[in-house]
């Protein structure tokens, strides 16, 4: 041991700053193991020290404090390799420094159990800085999501024992990741810079102030910043945009609305087209046998008059319209003269007086067509 530097303890790795989970003693297994601040998935590292200024064996017992000054003892306890009643006690050679320490765990006390575990602590004389265990009473005062470990090192004595201690040091804190959520950025804007010219890509990460947590990072660009006359003329364009979007969308809108109208009239004009006439004469008279059924389908075989309901001296009324298969040399009609009997238009207004055939375009051997229907009077 040297004579002009006293002997101390140096942490060279602190535990990792992200939380960690405290398992209670019910579930049953230690769960991941306290990591150091530069672990990475690749390179796996631990909380480590090395003792400056001396040379030889030692002793390390390692426990857990309160987050905050005066560093009472803890309640929570340490698990793994070397470990007994919530403690971690080893044995080394500073040869195998620095000294890694690669199975700890923290296992979470209740509550209710605080004063009896403080109290077996007691019984260990596990009391780094001295300060008593009197805030066992306050269990509700003792911060259960949040510790450090606190590293006690005894030198030999050269008399087979190690009673020489040095100064206890403790580490960053510990957080249980029950009450500390882990940072993540989730979502970022743009962000115009006024210093450059050209677009720059940097990565941003969040830190937590109490605990120095950070977040992964995640890229960024810094964009150059514009003008007012250029962030206006961009927004005009913007709006000029979108107002030709609309227009050509209420064209494309309108343009489907006609071709819709359209496909309607052309089924409109296909099922109220008529039937070409056929070449008998006229007759004036009533429904008479023999007639075809020209509204429905000139193909339909002849028909006699009581297949309609008709007697032979009925009014012929619309939608049916019927024509003379053979010529009737008296018929009503006949070109240039009055018709012989008198005759009303039965499908405009039945009021309406005699009529020449000419006054409705007909000739003697034409049809008798829609919308015209006549009916003998007498």
């Amino acid at each position: 041991m040297s004579a002009t530097i006293k002997p101390y303890v140096k942490i060279v790795e602190q535990p990792a700053s992200k939380a960690m989970r405290f398992r209670y003693e019910c579930e049953g297994r230690s769960g991941s193991p306290i990591f150091g601040a530069n672990s990475t998935v690749e390179n796996k590292t631990y909380p480590s020290i090395e003792i400056v200024g001396y040379v030889g064996n030692a002793v390390v017992i390692i426990s857990c404090v309160t987050k905050d000054p005066p560093y009472c003892p803890h309640p929570h306890k340490l698990v793994g390799t070397d470990c007994q009643y919530g403690v971690c006690k080893k044995l080394f050679n500073t040869e195998q420094m620095p000294l890694a320490f690669k199975n700890l765990n923290i296992r979470h006390v209740k509550k209710k159990n605080i004063e009896s575990v403080l109290t077996e602590r007691e019984a260990l004389r596990i009391d780094p800085f001295r300060t008593g265990f009197n805030h066992r009473l306050e269990a509700s005062a003792i911060d259960l999501y949040s510790l450090r470990l606190c590293f006690q090192v005894f030198i030999d004595d050269k008399k087979g024992g190690f009673t020489n201690p040095l100064d206890p040091i403790v580490s960053e804190p510990i957080y249980d990741k029950k009450a500390m959520t882990e940072l993540e950025i989730c979502r970022v804007c743009a962000c115009p810079a006024s210093n450059i010219k050209e677009p720059v890509e940097v990565f941003i990460q969040l830190k937590r102030p109490s605990d120095g947590l950070l977040s992964e990072p995640v890229p960024f660009r810094y964009l150059p910043s514009i003008s007012d006359d250029e962030e206006l003329k961009r927004k005009i364009n913007s709006s000029s945009s979108q107002i030709l979007r609309m227009q050509e969308l209420q064209r494309q809108t309108n343009q489907l609305n006609i071709s819709n109208i359209q496909q309607v009239s052309d089924d409109v004009v296909l099922h109220t087209s008529t039937y070409a006439p056929c070449t008998s004469s006229m007759d004036n008279r009533s429904l008479q046998p023999g007639y075809v059924d020209q509204h429905n389908n000139p193909s339909i075989v002849t028909h006699l008059a009581p297949d309609y309901g008709f007697n032979t001296n009925q009014n012929l009324q619309t939608p049916y319209s019927y024509n003379t298969l053979t010529d009737n040399a008296n018929g009503c009609f006949q070109p240039g003269y009055e018709c012989s009997k008198t005759h009303v238009d039965q499908h405009n207004n039945p009021s309406v007086g005699t009529h020449l055939a000419p006054s409705y375009s007909f000739n003697a051997n034409q049809n008798l067509q829609k919308p015209y229907s006549y009916n003998t009077i007498n």
